[in-house]
């Protein structure tokens, strides 16, 4: 039996070619896949899945289905998304998160009595990628090299707040040439500890020292935002009409209610807040209650639906996104069940169209699919689809492991290739 994976060594993002050759036809082979977290050792990750050699004794993972395993469609990456953890916490994945150290896969291959294993490394950034902290009126991180395209990235994360989480996007992004800077805007040292009453202001600093950096200045500068980011990098290209490219993945289309249980918008301008559609708390918990009796998933996607339908303030709170100056990408799941960014995706193209926007808009939706982590093939799918609040109540971001498998895989390229363009 001959075991091949290869690159040996790539980009985090890159698709590996899995093959085996050398057994009988049609004979049984089964291969498996191990995994911890560089940032997270204590943690570890398993796949499997059985294959069937065809009439020539090969198995290609990117042409055929397992007959079975931890995932059932035909993927060369299927051993990856699939994997569940088998040790460790969900604590331990999402502190300390670090893309300085790469991420070790251990494939392993067994058929009747041969076993082969194979080890490979995932790059979250290429060497010359450096980085820079920056507290200078504002809190983030700088990725840059001497390649880069005279084009900056401001990258804007969600509602987690989790700063070192935008790394494992934003070094990948530095590699593609790319100056990527990462901002916090809430849950850091010296900002509000909850997203609520965000002042898009803080944003002027962000942009004034992009433009007096010898790194940055005179660049392009673009925006990618996810989650809430998606919310606010909608927000911040009508603010700030010298922004030439919006990348939004999973946003909306309205200000929403602070992530605090208060009364209050997310965001303030000059010392106001931002008209805003409100989320009755009552609702949110009468749902849950709900999800609880019935034995159903949960999410908030219902608790946002809702006070859309019952907002009469659905113009005062809409972005305006109409007056921004930018070339607009937007990305989501029709089964996002944090929120349903798909309507809200679907009513800013609608307002693009009836305003005729003179800059290009794009809208890709991606079925099966909810509120997958934006960049493929690191944080396993089981992990990120659904966690168990309670004994009777399992929280779930929506879609499938194979919709959100290929949606993370394709709309990153696509996001890739709108920077590009």
């Amino acid at each position: 039996m001959k075991f091949n994976v290869e690159p040996a060594i790539a980009l985090c993002d890159e698709k590996l070619s899995i093959k085996i050759s050398g057994v009988s036809p049609f004979g049984k082979v089964k291969i498996s896949a191990i995994m911890s977290l560089p940032w997270a050792v204590n943690t570890a990750f398993e796949s499997f899945a059985w294959f069937t050699a065809d009439s020539e004794g090969n198995v290609d993972l990117s042409v055929q289905k397992p007959d079975s395993g931890t995932y059932d469609f035909a993927d060369a990456m299927g051993l990856i998304v699939s994997m569940k953890m088998v040790k460790g916490k969900l604590e331990d994945i999402v502190k300390n998160i670090s893309a300085n150290n790469s991420l070790f896969i251990e494939f392993i291959a067994e058929y009747e009595n041969d076993r082969i294993c194979t080890k490979i490394e995932r790059l979250f950034k290429r060497g010359d990628v450096k980085t820079q902290k920056i507290t200078d009126g504002f809190v983030g991180e700088l990725y840059y090299n001497s390649s880069s395209n005279n084009k900056t990235i401001v990258l804007i994360g969600g509602s987690d707040g989790n700063m070192s989480a935008l790394s494992l996007i934003a070094a990948p992004l530095a590699t593609y040439a790319y100056n990527v800077l990462s901002v916090a805007y809430f849950n850091a040292e010296g900002l509000s500890k909850k997203l609520a009453e965000i002042p898009l202001d803080y944003f002027d600093k962000v942009f004034q020292w992009l433009q007096k950096s010898p790194i940055t200045s005179g660049n392009d500068f673009y925006l990618h935002g996810t989650s809430k980011g998606g919310e606010l990098a909608l927000l911040l290209a009508v603010r700030y009409p010298f922004i030439k490219k919006v990348a939004a993945f999973a946003p909306h289309a309205y200000c929403f209610q602070g992530l605090n249980y208060r009364n209050v918008s997310s965001w303030t301008m000059a010392g106001s807040p931002l008209p805003f559609i409100r989320l009755k708390n009552r609702l949110l918990f009468l749902n849950m209650l709900d999800c609880f009796i019935k034995n159903k998933s949960f999410g908030y996607a219902y608790t946002y639906k809702t006070g859309i339908d019952q907002a009469e303030n659905k113009e005062e709170a809409r972005i305006k996104i109409e007056n921004a100056k930018a070339d607009i990408l937007l990305i989501a799941g029709e089964n996002d069940n944090i929120w349903n960014s798909s309507d809200g995706c679907d009513d800013l193209m609608n307002i693009l169209k009836r305003n005729n926007y003179s800059y290009s808009f794009n809208f890709f939706k991606y079925k099966e699919t909810g509120h997958p982590f934006p960049l493929p093939y690191i944080i396993p799918l089981s992990v990120t689809l659904s966690m168990k609040m309670l004994p009777r109540l399992v929280f779930e971001t929506g879609g499938t492991i194979a919709g959100n498998a290929y949606a993370q895989a394709d709309s990153w390229r696509k996001t890739i290739e709108f920077f590009e363009r």
